[in-house]
Parts: structure tokens; sequence; C-alpha cells
């Protein structure tokens, strides 16, 4: 038997869905972009672990870790993967590095990879859906 929070989840998914939505807007504005970039990758990567822990499937060992094991589970699909890994390379500049922070050069990767967050959640509901937990990432009526 799995344990995974649904709720938890859902606001989480819900959490990633709202920052695919405004990211289109927000990044014109340097700090509006840095929190949206990084909130991708982070809220991404926290779903990714409570899907791991959830159903057991093993103990990553970093933020690129949690994203592979999924491609590997059969949990996101292999460009989705791709496109999200490439925004997970990039992490430590958002963290270490935020003071000097060129978010022109950032932005084009972020634009390339938006549509692979959006696969994320669809692939990471469709998962749930066929592991019996129905997940909807959309809050009540919405869809």
């Amino acid at each position: 038997m799995y344990f995974v929070d649904k709720e938890k989840l859902e606001l989480k998914l819900n959490y990633l869905k709202q920052l695919t939505e405004d990211y289109p807007e927000q990044k014109g504005n340097h700090y509006a972009f840095e929190r949206i970039a990084q909130m991708l990758i982070e809220s991404s990567v926290d779903i990714g672990n409570m899907i791991i822990d959830g159903f057991v499937l093993r103990d990553p060992g970093n933020y690129k870790d949690v994203i592979d094991i999924l491609e590997l589970e059969k949990v996101i699909s292999p460009k989705t993967k791709e496109g999200i890994n490439k925004t997970v390379d990039v992490r430590k500049r958002f963290v270490h590095e935020y003071d000097q922070l060129d978010t022109e050069d950032l932005i084009p990767l972020f634009d390339s990879s938006l549509e692979d967050y959006r696969n994320f959640i669809d692939e990471v509901i469709h998962f749930l859906n066929n592991e019996n937990v129905p997940v909807t990432a959309f809050g009540k009526g919405e869809h």
C-alpha cells in the first residue's frame, strides 16, 4: 500500500500550474522572473520527491536524480525530463549566484522549458490516476 498525501500533492500541483500561467506575464520583471523560475524547479522536484517517497521507488541523491527517477519509473516522459533537467542545471545560480544573475541569459531557457513543466503536471496526474491516487491539479469544478 502506498501513501501519498493527496491534498498536499494537489496543492503543489496547483501551485506549479499557477507558476506556468503567471510566467509569461511576469518574465519581464527581473525579480518576478527569478522567483517564478526558481519555484518551477523547486516545486517540480518537491512533487517528484513526494511521488518517490510515496511509492518507495528509489532514493534520489540530488535534484536531477529526482527528475531522472521519475522518468525511469515512467512517471514522466524522456522529453519532459530533458527539458526540466536543463533548468535544474541552473538552479545553483538562483541559490548561490543571485547577486550576479543574468536573467537575459536564462529567460530563453525557461521559455523553451515552460511546455515541459506543463507536461510534467499532466504526466504526474496521469501516473497518479493509473496508481489509483486520483488528483486533478485543478480546484473544485475547474478543468
